[in-house]
């Protein structure tokens, strides 16, 4: 009976065109909107770090230490490759390859000193030479330890791979544009507007507002098992149009979230029940059929105001001002979710956005139970 009743609510909210207008069309036309407007500017941005061509000239042993840490920097790591290494026989050779931009620099590395030529400062001579600095700060350091201690010579390299963990865990990963934030806030808007699906399942079972919610009253089953089905249906649906949005957004415009696709949809189905159940609170609450649509319309659209769907630094400022409001707002937390996810990765802040959600989702549907179980009417 309950999956009857799942299979009844999935059509009855597919074949309402007004719903699948707002819900889907528009933020597909929104997000194409975007990427005319700014779009190249996510794609061209200048801080995000781009692979350094790098000459590599050795007049010493091809196997050196240095080499090996050019390897391993040619490698990708999390889809960042820092080096791309063009290896010269002579010095003069790698200079003309500079002087025709084939390579951004020049690593030599004669008689156990590594030199770095660079056209220019900047951030790939101030990346270069970082790589050299860190390269001879660990070599002394380990040479010293052989020379004084050589018995610690395994304790200090296990050591030094620990710190390299914890740099690799608290790393930013990849440079995010601040231009993305407006596909997040949209993502966010996309899931709130999920609360019309559930305020129309409501108006279709309270006999105040409608006719069949006077048949849906009047009927001796038990009401909680259509409720929930409704509910599910709409949490599915909107995951589907959230889903079509991600994916359109990044294999049809181009643009790169920074975070795995299944991530995205993951995150944008919690956004989704999070759209549900407050269309569920406000229409257990509203008792006016005209305001079932003008409030979710307003509870939306201002959410995503304070989220940065308008204007992106509105959550920073709000953040420094008033930071409580981005703590309970749930189109901010899925923009931030969302933006940590793809600059710094699964961090505190991540975890502490899901279940701010998970909590805001259950504290919604709970109140609704208790207004909805204790509906009195005078007459049917």
């Amino acid at each position: 009976m309950f999956i009857r009743m799942f299979f009844y609510k999935i059509k009855e909210i597919s074949r309402n065109r007004t719903l699948l207008g707002w819900n889907l069309v528009f933020p597909l036309v929104l997000a194409t909107a975007f990427f005319l407007g700014f779009g190249n500017m996510i794609k061209d941005d200048p801080d995000t770090f781009k692979t350094i061509e790098v000459g590599y000239v050795n007049t010493d042993e091809e196997n050196s230490p240095f080499s090996q840490v050019l390897t391993s920097l040619s490698k990708k790591n999390d889809g960042i490759q820092v080096l791309e290494v063009h290896k010269f026989s002579d010095v003069e050779d790698a200079k003309t390859a500079l002087d025709g931009d084939e390579v951004e620099g020049i690593y030599i590395e004669e008689s156990g000193e590594v030199k770095t030529i660079v056209p220019a400062n900047g951030l790939v001579s101030t990346t270069l030479n970082q790589i050299v600095r860190e390269y001879e700060n660990g070599k002394v350091v380990i040479e010293n330890i052989a020379k004084d201690h050589p018995e610690n010579m395994m304790n200090a390299i296990a050591k030094m791979e620990i710190i390299k963990s914890v740099l690799k865990e608290y790393d930013f990963g990849t440079n995010t544009s601040p231009y993305l934030q407006y596909y997040f806030a949209l993502i966010a808007m996309s899931s709130l507007f999920s609360s019309w699906i559930s305020t129309r399942m409501l108006e279709g079972m309270c006999a105040n507002l409608s006719e069949n919610g006077k048949r849906f009253e009047c009927a001796p089953v038990y009401k909680l098992p259509s409720i929930v089905a409704g509910i599910l249906a709409g949490v599915v649906l909107q995951s589907i149009s959230n889903g079509i949005v991600a994916f359109y957004v990044e294999k049809v415009l181009g643009i790169d979230f920074g975070i795995p696709l299944l991530n995205v949809l993951a995150i944008t189905t919690l956004g989704s029940t999070l759209g549900i159940a407050f269309g569920v609170l406000i229409g257990s609450l509203c008792k006016n059929k005209n305001l079932l649509v003008a409030i979710p319309l307003c509870f939306s659209m201002t959410c995503s105001f304070l989220s940065g769907l308008m204007w992106h630094q509105i959550r920073q400022f709000i953040e420094y001002h008033c930071p409580i409001i981005n703590r309970i707002n749930p189109a901010a937390l899925l923009t931030d979710c969302l933006y940590v996810r793809a600059t710094y990765g699964k961090t505190e802040v991540y975890y502490r956005d899901i279940f701010t959600m998970l909590i805001i989702i259950a504290a919604c549907l709970i109140i609704s139970a208790m207004f909805l179980r204790r509906r009195k009417y005078v007459s049917l």
